[in-house]
């Protein structure tokens, strides 16, 4: 059966050539020029995927999203926003009311084409995930060092405990040596050096819980070697299986690993629910996160990466849209450039998202932790929301607001 495709916008002009092009591609598709006749037909005919805009009289694309993540049968529907409102504050304000993607007019048929397979793609392999809840083991890799893959592994641990105040682990597997643990401003007393010397006959489950080191805001830290002759050692039966048994004791297991595809590496990206992909906006990196993106598929990873702009320098360097043409996928989340704020927490051992909730880059941070939470937490309210979860509703009902507000 084709994939259903709701088409949402008050343009008849717009509508009619979105279902030209979707049509032209295969695509079943429906339209509504305006939001509650959007929300019924999406009742009825119960779409695959929402194309929606923002401006639109009675209801706006934004009310629309929520009212979509409200409704049993459409709180799961993937939507992209499809809007000439292009600015960072528009789509957080997007992501915030549930959109899964955001595509800007105007654009080329061939970027909407790319970006609603790939969205396709991802819901059918987070509907593979709902099979098995509770355990998601999430991979930070690239083969390019320098991309932030430590820092974003760092933060995401944290964003998510804060987020669910559910049991996650930090593992520091990255070879020569490991960081994770000064990054936490930890110094673990097991490590993995001497996990490495020990027979997999001889450990256990609690062996295994008595290896880590407990971070203030409670993530458990797997500490990563500090001696680079012992990182040798590290072989793909051991990381299986650590991997294995600490999916029995935690909900999210983050993973920080070398920047190669060494047997070790291999192992823990094949027990991925999910790979992050950081590419830095340089040709160097573009080149090796295109050289991921294919050896991935070599590999038979039939689940997408997330990939993740990483600004890590403030200016000159390649724009998004020059990316992800040369990657030939969307990005999935931006990390804009923050000054001075990742070389403090690297140098402080104070993770970003540890700072002042106000600030921007701790908000966005946050919102990469929501978008990396399982899709069924996200979809109702936990029965002790966290501070986090409350600050990240009322930033929504203050967008809500707001562009309420605007748009009278």
């Amino acid at each position: 059966m084709n994939p259903k495709i709701l088409i949402v916008d008050d343009s008849q002009l717009m509508n009619q050539m979105i279902r030209d092009i979707l049509e032209a591609a295969g695509y079943e598709t429906q339209s509504a020029l305006s939001g509650p006749q959007a929300l019924k037909l999406a009742e009825t005919w119960v779409p695959d995927l929402v194309l929606l805009d923002i401006m639109m009289p009675e209801m706006d694309g934004f009310e629309v999203c929520r009212q979509l993540r409200k409704r049993e049968k459409t709180r799961s529907v993937p939507v992209m926003m499809v809007t000439a409102k292009a600015s960072i504050v528009d789509k957080q304000q997007g992501f915030e009311a549930g959109a899964d993607d955001y595509l800007t007019k105007p654009f080329e048929p061939t970027e909407l084409k790319l970006r609603l397979s790939a969205m396709l793609k991802r819901t059918q392999q987070q509907g593979e995930i709902k099979s098995e809840p509770g355990h998601h083991i999430l991979v930070v890799h690239s083969l390019r060092g320098g991309s932030g893959c430590t820092s974003l592994a760092v933060n995401i641990a944290l964003g998510l405990q804060q987020l669910w105040d559910a049991p996650v682990a930090l593992v520091d597997m990255v070879r020569p040596m490991g960081v994770c643990g000064s990054m936490l401003n930890l110094q673990p007393y097991h490590r993995l050096n001497t996990i490495v010397d020990q027979s997999l006959e001889e450990m256990d489950h609690d062996m295994v819980a008595g290896y880590l080191s407990t971070h203030e805001n409670g993530v458990k830290l797997l500490g990563g070697f500090s001696d680079p002759i012992s990182a040798e050692k590290l072989t793909e039966n051991l990381v299986s299986y650590l991997l294995t048994q600490l999916q029995d004791m935690f909900q999210y297991i983050v993973v920080d690993i070398s920047h190669d595809y060494s047997p070790p590496t291999i192992a823990a990206l094949d027990m991925a629910d999910q790979i992050i992909l950081p590419v830095t906006p340089d040709i160097n990196a573009a080149r090796l996160a295109q050289a991921e993106l294919k050896m991935l598929e070599s590999l038979g990873y039939e689940k997408r990466p997330f990939l993740i702009q990483n600004w890590t320098f403030s200016k000159e360097g390649i724009s998004r849209a020059q990316l992800e043409k040369y990657l030939g996928q969307p990005f999935d989340f931006i990390v804009p450039h923050a000054a001075g704020e990742w070389s403090k927490a690297i140098n402080t051992g104070t993770p970003v998202i540890a700072n002042d909730v106000e600030l921007p880059i701790v908000r966005l941070l946050e919102d990469l932790a929501w978008r990396l939470s399982d899709p069924l937490l996200r979809s109702q309210k936990p029965e002790r929301p966290t501070p986090m979860w409350t600050r990240m509703q009322k930033r929504k009902q203050a967008a809500a607001e707001s562009d309420r507000k605007s748009s009278r």
